[in-house]
């Protein structure tokens, strides 16, 4: 279906209700709809937004766009949980309201102060002309979660960078300083990073300097959704960069999303990296990802990341009037000097009904029968130096989703060559990585999502997949493996809930 330019600029208001809500009835019947993974209420969702730890609530709100499965006019929506796994539709968190967020509510960051969680984001403006000019604008939500905007931007466009191009705010702070760390794109159309300081939240911004990162130049021709994280004694630095090189095992995605481990000069405004560029996931669909503000614990993060890619397309949820997803939030640590990336440990409170067990290669319960569900936990250990297999909503002459280890040639891989439904082919069906040893896999499956969390973190990969009515068996190989299977108990509710707390209009 196609849209005109006027119907994707459409902000949301109170008449719309029954509208959405009738898109609503009509997704939730997908097959495709997840049960413990955060998907838009309606519409498309892409990045997560103002990702925070306030009022004794975790708070996630995510880029949303309400009337179809399309990117359109960015609103915010907001969600909540008590643990990071059940969550709960808030609402609308924020819509384009003012001047200078004319044309959307971009994406930005939380920080918690004094009883109010301050949301520094980026307001799209369009000119009369067509033009586009970004601004860093801030609003601030009370425990009563009514949120206020500050009419007026903290950060003017920068001379020297795109002004269509200077966007999401990552607020943090530092020796009594707060930063702002944010993406750009130069006159030279390269991809930079930009750094502003102040004394206070809401006013006296003034640029600084690009961050310079030791050893890089530039990253692309653009960097979007930066982020950085104090973790113990050392940062981790996370960003989105557009235009990288491929490589033959890295940077496959229409974008990555990469990550340094490091030290940060704040003097210098200068990053100097461990060890190379990483890409924080190695599978198909994953983005954008933030780090939640909160004052808990110093020596971990808490990650949210978008479980898409810019410039994708999903054709068949698309066609039933939503797309996206939220990756489950990850643990964060610094083992080794490695990153080290783990399902938050409340994902076990999932777990239900064991249903599959195998113990050194021996099968001790099946109550599936091949049969693979819709959504599930898997965790495969003990596999030695053999090669392991798993082939999730497979038929008897294709593989359908395939996972595998050769140790032979070290190599571990992904694949969704064999479904039915294809998607963004043009970025290849297949991942690869080199693996020297496959100790655990931790399978998260959620109807049209996988996340495979290899080696106790040491590696992630996140794909979206649309397996048919058909695409319904599960086969499995590997000598003296551990390998166990759970039902799931669902975690998200999937409830319609719009404009419950009221308009976000009062400025």
């Amino acid at each position: 279906m196609q849209y005109t330019e006027q119907e994707l600029a459409r902000i949301v208001n109170e008449r719309d209700e029954e509208e959405l809500y009738e898109l609503h009835e009509k997704i939730k019947e997908s097959k495709y709809r997840c049960e413990y993974h955060i998907q838009t209420v309606t519409g498309l969702m892409n990045d997560p937004n103002g990702f925070s730890y306030f009022n004794g609530k975790w708070h996630l709100f995510y880029q949303w766009y309400p009337f179809a499965g399309y990117h359109g006019m960015k609103h915010w929506y907001h969600v909540v949980s008590d643990d990071l796994v059940h969550w709960k539709n808030i609402g609308l968190g924020m819509k384009p309201t003012l001047n200078y967020d004319n044309y959307g509510c971009f994406s930005g960051s939380g920080f918690v102060k004094n009883e109010f969680l301050y949301l520094v984001y980026t307001g799209n403006h369009k000119e009369e002309d067509g033009s586009i000019i970004q601004y860093q604008m801030i609003a601030a939500i009370d425990e009563e979660n009514h949120l206020t905007k500050l009419k007026r931007p903290i950060i003017q466009p920068q001379q020297g960078y795109i002004d269509e191009h200077q966007r999401d705010p990552k607020i943090f702070f530092e020796n009594g300083t707060y930063y702002i760390l944010m993406g750009a794109q130069n006159e030279e159309k390269q991809g930079k990073m930009l750094i502003y300081k102040s004394s206070q939240i809401a006013t006296g911004w003034t640029f600084v300097s690009e961050l310079k990162v030791k050893g890089y130049d530039s990253f692309g021709f653009m960097v979007e959704c930066p982020c950085i994280q104090k973790i113990g004694d050392k940062w981790l630095l996370l960003f989105s960069p557009q235009g990288l090189e491929k490589e033959e095992e890295a940077f496959l995605n229409a974008y990555s999303n990469v990550y340094f481990v490091g030290d940060l000069d704040l003097e210098t405004m200068t990053f100097t990296p461990d060890g190379p560029m990483k890409e924080l996931d190695k599978g198909f669909d994953f983005y954008a990802s933030q780090t939640a503000f909160q004052a808990e614990q110093n020596d971990k993060a808490i990650l949210e990341g978008w479980f898409g890619c810019s410039d994708y397309s999903y054709p068949v949820t698309e066609s039933e009037g939503w797309a996206g997803l939220q990756t489950l939030a990850r643990e964060l640590t610094i083992e080794d000097g490695k990153l080290i990336q783990r399902p938050v440990i409340a994902l076990e409170t999932i777990k239900d009904v064991l249903v599959f067990d195998a113990e050194n290669g021996v099968v001790t319960k099946d109550d599936m029968r091949r049969r693979m569900l819709d959504a599930c936990v898997i965790h495969l250990d003990n596999p030695g130096n053999n090669n392991v297999g798993l082939n999730l909503f497979a038929t008897d002459l294709k593989k359908g989703f395939e996972i595998s280890y050769d140790a032979r040639k070290k190599t571990f891989l992904i694949s969704r060559e064999a479904l039915v439904n294809q998607m963004n082919t043009d970025f290849g069906t297949e991942r690869k990585i080199t693996l020297d040893a496959l100790k655990t896999l931790d399978i998260f499956v959620d109807h049209s999502a996988v996340e495979i969390f290899i080696n106790d973190g040491e590696t992630v990969m996140s794909s979206r997949i649309f397996p048919t009515k058909e695409e319904h068996k599960i086969r499995m190989s590997g000598k003296d493996i551990n390998l166990k299977i759970w039902t799931i108990k669902p975690a998200v509710e999937d409830d319609f809930v719009v404009f419950e707390k009221g308009d976000d209009d009062g400025e």
